[in-house]
Order: structure tokens, then C-alpha cells, then sequence
């Protein structure tokens, strides 16, 4: 937003504020004794100064809530905060007063007759309503655009894009990892069941599958059953067992 565009933003709403200020010292004043109607002009001032800054406080929240990547919580940054409380509250009682004061003087149209209008849609449209406008102000004069809004949109899905991409890699790494732990196992399986010499394959089976029997072994080496008992046998006494281990031999 240009800096001339927003002085004169700025300059309209306080015009507004100013038209507003001297319904809601009226409305004030009816509160107080005569001799102290001039309280009425200080509430009311106090109360236009808080929509005055409420709004520029909210402005801020609006400008700061785009490094929000989703749109809900740019919504709470924007309107769900003590400023944009205080905002709508200070709207409210300067709401109600504007529509008082708007009941209190307004002279029948032509058109409440002649079209069937209702007195109560002029009360509230040039009354009541009025304050409302802070609420839009508040967005007008925040220095984001709808071109920033999409930026940010289409970041936020790019990093969801690329964090998708690297679960992916990362899951085709294990994939890959786990696939060569199997390759690894079924290349030994390969080496000792296809070796030249019968013995390598007795031991090699035995050593995988230890469970097997030495029929079983016999049959998936392509040796006789008391030739394995006697590989197995001499590996056994080759090989010295743990300290309170026994040797069994089929």
C-alpha cells in the first residue's frame, strides 16, 4: 500500500470516528445529571480513542499473522486475541449508542411509507452499524495483500510437497537396506549349498539351520545320512564347547 493511500485511509476513519463522537456523547450524557452532561464528551472520547487504537493494534496482528502457513491459524493470530476482544467491545457500546441516538432524532423518510420500509433498517444502517466498519478498517489498512496471501499458500504446499518426497526417500532407503541384508543372507545360503565339496555343505546347512536333521541335511546336500552324522561328529570334536556345555551327537 502506497503511504498517500494510507494517510488517506487513516484520514477517512478518523472522519468516521469524528462523526461518530458527538452521537456517543450524547448517548453518555443521558447518564448524567445535567451539571455533568460534559462527562458524556470524555466517555465518549475514551471510547473512539480505544476503537481508534484497538484497530491499529489489530492492524499489526493481521500484518504479522501471514508467516502463518494455514489459513486457520492466520485467522486466530488475526481476530482471536485480547486486541480484536477489546475491539468488538468498544464497538459494541459505540454501536449502541449510535443506534440510540439514530432512533432518538430520525425523522420519518417518504420511503418508510411509500416502499414499506421499516424505520429500524435506517436506525441500524445509519446508526448502529457505523462502529462495524473499524472491524473492516482494521483489514483495509494492513499492509497485506492477497498476492502475499497465495505466496504464502503456495510455500506452505511446497514444503509439504518436499517433506512427502523426503519420507518417500527415506522409506526407499530402508526398503533398500533391508533387501540387501536379504540379498546378503541369500548369496551365503547360495555359496555353502552349491560349494564343490559335500563336507562345506553339510556344515554350511548345519550352521544355518542347526535345528534340521541329518536326514533332511543328507537329502539338501545330496549326501548320506551317516555322512553327515560323521561330518557333524568331527566338527564337534574339532570344535571346543563352552565350559558346562555338553556334546550331543545324533
Amino acid at each position: 500500500m502506497t503511504t498517500w493511500t494510507n494517510r488517506l485511509l487513516w484520514l477517512t476513519y478518523t472522519a468516521l470516528l469524528a462523526v461518530l463522537l458527538p452521537h456517543t456523547a450524547w448517548t453518555f450524557s443521558q447518564f448524567e445529571p445535567p451539571a455533568w452532561r460534559w462527562l458524556g464528551w470524555i466517555a465518549a472520547a475514551a471510547f473512539e480513542g480505544a476503537i481508534a487504537a484497538f484497530t491499529w493494534r489489530l492492524k499489526q496482528h493481521i500484518e504479522e499473522s501471514t508467516r502463518h502457513r494455514s489459513a486457520w491459524r492466520r485467522f486466530q493470530a488475526r481476530y482471536l486475541n485480547v486486541n480484536a476482544i477489546g475491539l468488538i467491545t468498544a464497538l459494541a457500546i459505540s454501536a449502541a449508542a449510535n443506534f440510540a441516538h439514530a432512533v432518538e432524532f430520525g425523522q420519518p423518510f417518504a420511503v418508510f411509507a411509500r416502499y414499506g420500509v421499516s424505520p429500524f433498517v435506517y436506525a441500524v444502517g445509519f446508526g448502529g452499524i457505523l462502529p462495524l466498519c473499524s472491524l473492516l478498517f482494521a483489514r483495509i489498512l494492513a499492509d497485506v495483500h492477497p498476492a502475499e496471501e497465495e505466496e504464502n499458500q503456495e510455500i506452505a504446499e511446497e514444503k509439504r510437497k518436499r517433506r512427502e518426497a523426503d519420507a518417500r526417500t527415506r522409506q526407499a532407503e530402508a526398503d533398500c537396506q533391508q533387501l540387501s541384508a536379504r540379498l546378503g543372507e541369500a548369496e551365503d545360503v547360495i555359496r555353502f549349498l552349491f560349494a564343490t565339496e559335500k563336507r562345506a555343505r553339510i556344515l554350511g546347512v548345519h550352521e544355518r539351520w542347526p535345528a534340521l536333521p541329518h536326514s533332511a541335511i543328507a537329502v539338501i546336500t545330496d549326501a548320506s545320512p551317516s555322512y553327515v552324522s560323521e561330518v557333524l561328529a568331527q566338527n564337534l570334536v574339532t570344535t571346543p564347547p563352552l565350559q558346562g556345555e555338553d556334546i550331543h551327537v545324533d
